[in-house]
């Protein structure tokens, strides 16, 4: 779940002047299950089911690219389970896939990576094997975990994962603030995306960029002064300026939405991930909660919890 600071870690802006996001991990689950196949073949389910001879022919892309990447062409079975749909949410759904794949992929081996290392594999899994026009900070939230401020480094310099520090209960007061909601509305992030990035590289959204990115140091800080009551405003700023960076992030039936929930006392909201539809994330004084959740009462809400923790072996037999 991403506050701030979205779209300033598209390798078009952060490469150059670096990006940043302050996002959480939340109580959404992607389970992976991976055991020995007797058959000797490859067996993938998901919302479909494939048997297969070897990896290669597998269709399910980032299966495929996680055997191949952790070595295993045959003899598995793989399952994967979702509490959320695992494509088009802005929860970074299909990222939390990939790190799993690796994490129990590399399980079944016996070998132990770090997360760090996990989300930098999923990342040149996603961005540089698929050729899919994302960021980074999905893989690293979803490895990660907890609550924390993510860079982008320029010029080739990484990524700098670092935890929130706040004064006890700050984090229990912004939660009782959020309130989070299933638009409903499939939409593909790829046309957004790279519009973003085209932004970002020929100078159109630079600047909205850059304050953006200033969006996440600024949250930082104000969290870190135990002022949970701010992070209303920087979401809704950050939302009009990811809008001004790429007009197409929101649509007429998103804005009605917004304008709903604007109009019954939220303080600020924004769409999860690159926009166009998939869950609405807003800021409401816990007084109004019920006035917004009657104006938005033909969407489905949510309920959340922040996760202390990203990927993790559940279960480990030896074999």
């Amino acid at each position: 779940m991403s506050f701030v600071g979205g779209g300033t870690d598209l390798p078009a802006f952060c490469d150059v002047h670096g990006g940043a996001v302050v996002s959480t991990a939340i109580d959404k689950w992607i389970r992976v299950i991976v055991n020995r196949r007797f058959e000797g073949d490859v067996r993938v389910g998901y919302s479909e089911i494939e048997i297969v001879q070897d990896v290669n022919q597998v269709r399910h892309e980032l299966v495929r690219e996680a055997m191949l990447r952790t070595g295993i062409p045959r003899g598995i079975d793989v399952l994967t389970l979702a509490d959320v749909p695992s494509r088009g949410t802005g929860l970074g759904s299909s990222s939390a896939v990939t790190v799993g794949l690796l994490n129990a992929l590399y399980a079944f081996q016996g070998i132990a990576k770090p997360a760090t290392k996990l989300a930098e594999e999923a990342a040149e899994i996603e961005i540089g094997v698929l050729g899919k026009p994302l960021g980074r900070q999905d893989q690293y939230a979803a490895a990660v975990g907890g609550f924390n401020l993510i860079e982008f480094l320029p010029s080739g310099g990484g990524v700098r994962v670092s935890p929130l520090i706040t004064p006890p209960g700050t984090t229990e007061r912004l939660h009782e603030h959020l309130l989070l909601f299933y638009t409903g509305m499939a939409r593909g992030s790829d046309a957004i995306l790279r519009e973003q990035s085209q932004a970002a590289s020929n100078g159109g959204a630079v600047e909205a960029m850059h304050r953006l990115r200033d969006l996440a140091y600024e949250m930082r800080d104000r969290l870190g002064e135990g002022d949970a009551d701010s992070v209303g405003d920087l979401i809704r700023r950050g939302w009009e300026l990811k809008n001004a960076a790429a007009p197409n992030t929101a649509n007429a039936a998103i804005e009605e939405l917004m304008a709903r929930a604007l109009a019954a006392g939220a303080v600020g909201g924004k769409l999860l991930g690159a926009g166009g539809g998939g869950f609405l994330l807003l800021f409401v004084p816990p007084a109004s909660h019920m006035k917004v959740r009657d104006a938005l009462d033909d969407l489905r809400e949510i309920p959340f919890r922040f996760a202390s923790h990203g990927t993790e072996i559940l279960l480990l037999e030896q074999t």
